[in-house]
């Protein structure tokens, strides 16, 4: 499983899901994205849109 998360120092909605499956011993691959920008033709936008729909 892969968790894509952006930096846990400065989101806690990367941050949550993180600690849950940390303390429920739940194996995952941390992909770390780097919130550079919202445009469209972000490496953001880009990277989560090969991972979900909604991008």
């Amino acid at each position: 499983m892969k968790l894509y998360i952006g930096n846990k120092n400065y989101s806690s909605w990367s941050m949550r899901p993180w600690v849950l499956m940390r303390q429920a011993g739940i194996d995952f691959d941390e992909v770390m994205v780097r919130f550079d920008s919202s445009a469209p033709d972000s490496e953001f936008k880009r990277r989560l849109a090969a991972v979900s729909p909604a991008g």
